[in-house]
């Protein structure tokens, strides 16, 4: 297995590289001894531990808010032959791995981190597992994705025109007689998935409905009559009636982390509409991690895995980390430009 200190080194250069890639002002200003007198602080470095279940935790806390662009040719963790998997693949496998955006005239959209963490679990005196993590998480994530081991759901959302474009005439009759219309806003809960519809969280290659999981209506006034019409469009193998619902994970060149749609408030720590619970690790055993949105221990899956949660808004409402609308499920999302120049991808 990849080892864990190798990984330790990468993920601190992760992290570092985020954090050197980000944008710093400071002026030093002399205070006098009255007003330091009515100051109090934290440093923006400090340690906490955690124990569960005989596990030792070590986290490094950084209280920092980052902004960053950064390139990765590629990301692979976990490389090493798993019960079930093809050999000489990897639990992860990014190229062209990508963090933020460049516009065309070289401004750059960067990825929002805030307090990002370093943590280690222990067993006794051996490390078992690290992982890097971010309190709140918001930004473009690009690259050429070839497998994924983790947690990562995506709600499909937007009006039914792309459906309807996709369906056959028995499909637009039933569609029709369900209520739905082309401007009718429907959903659906994706995730990792097997090209038959069977949920895969180690090396996936495919995202979408797993077998059972159904359209829903957002703004329909339904009927019992017309509800178990929609029934009649629950996933199986991949499919609705004839219509695709699981997409190679490499269509989707650029995934939008949090809600983009939110401005940042300059007055406030946090950011708007950003995604919790993000972190990257890489374990010798199975690991529960503690989740940073709801404080619950997680178990998570020997190997390396990527984990982009559900996580609760200021509201209390669940909220998916990435949200698509149906045209980009079917169609794929294209790459957004990550080079400084002329390049697009792989500088």
């Amino acid at each position: 297995m990849y080892s864990v200190s190798r990984f330790r080194k990468n993920a601190l250069a992760l992290l570092c590289a985020g954090l050197t890639s980000a944008g710093v002002s400071a002026q030093m200003i002399e205070m006098a001894d009255k007003e330091l007198s009515g100051v109090s602080g934290q440093a923006f470095i400090n340690l906490t531990t955690d124990q569960n279940a005989g596990v030792d935790y070590t986290r490094l806390n950084l209280g920092l808010n980052v902004e960053t662009q950064l390139n990765i040719k590629k990301l692979e963790l976990g490389k090493y032959d798993r019960a079930g998997e093809d050999a000489g693949t990897a639990d992860i496998l990014i190229n062209n791995f990508a963090l933020g955006t460049v516009n065309a005239d070289d401004t750059i959209n960067p990825f929002q981190i805030t307090d990002p963490y370093l943590e280690l679990a222990y067993d006794g005196n051996k490390v078992i597992g690290v992982r890097v993590g971010f309190g709140e998480a918001k930004g473009y994530l690009s690259g050429d994705i070839e497998r994924l081991t983790g947690n990562i759901p995506i709600k499909i959302e937007g009006s039914a025109a792309p459906i309807f474009k996709s369906a056959n005439t028995f499909e637009d009759i039933l569609l029709t007689v369900a209520g739905v219309t082309r401007r009718t806003a429907l959903q659906a809960d994706a995730s990792l998935v097997t090209q038959d519809g069977d949920p895969d969280s180690i090396r996936a290659t495919y995202s979408g409905l797993e077998n059972g999981q159904r359209l829903s209506c957002s703004d329909c006034n339904l009927t019992g009559f017309t509800d178990a019409l929609l029934s009649l469009f629950a996933s199986r193998g991949c499919e609705v009636l004839s219509l695709p619902t699981c997409f190679p994970l490499s269509n989707f060149k650029s995934l939008p982390v949090g809600n983009l749609n939110l401005a940042d408030n300059p007055n406030t720590a946090a950011i708007e509409g950003a995604a919790r619970g993000f972190f990257l690790s890489l374990q010798t055993q199975d690991v529960a991690w503690r989740d940073r949105d709801s404080n619950a221990f997680r178990n998570v899956l020997a190997g390396a895995f990527l984990n982009i949660p559900n996580y609760r808004d200021e509201n209390g409402n669940v909220v998916a980390p990435i949200k698509l609308n149906f045209e980009q499920a079917f169609n794929g999302i294209a790459r957004q430009d990550t080079c400084l120049g002329s390049a697009t991808v792989g500088c």
